[in-house]
């Protein structure tokens, strides 16, 4: 006695769409990176080129960090409440 198998709704097909295009640009822009790197040859860089690499990826990463830090802060404790037109928080805090 099998169940038949449930129908997906149009809110499970959009995200699956959603992530469907999702994958496809960045297998687009990994084959690109691919063939940009390829094509540069043997390029050496200089201490100064990997400083400044290193300095952008923990910059970068300082940066996304430090935005998910305040966005879970203002979830938290209500900030948000009001633009997205819940009203005040509860406690009166804006």
């Amino acid at each position: 006695m099998s169940d038949p198998a449930p129908e997906a709704t149009p809110g499970a097909r959009r995200h699956f769409g959603l992530a469907a295009v999702g994958i496809v640009s960045v297998a687009a822009l990994l084959a690109l990176g691919v063939y940009t790197w390829q094509s540069l040859g043997a390029v050496e860089m200089s201490a100064s080129g990997y400083v400044a690499l290193v300095l952008g990826v923990l910059g970068t990463l300082a940066l996304g960090g430090g935005l998910m830090t305040l966005l879970f802060y203002s979830h938290r404790h209500g900030y948000d409440d009001a633009a997205g037109g819940g009203g005040a928080p509860e406690d009166g805090r804006c």
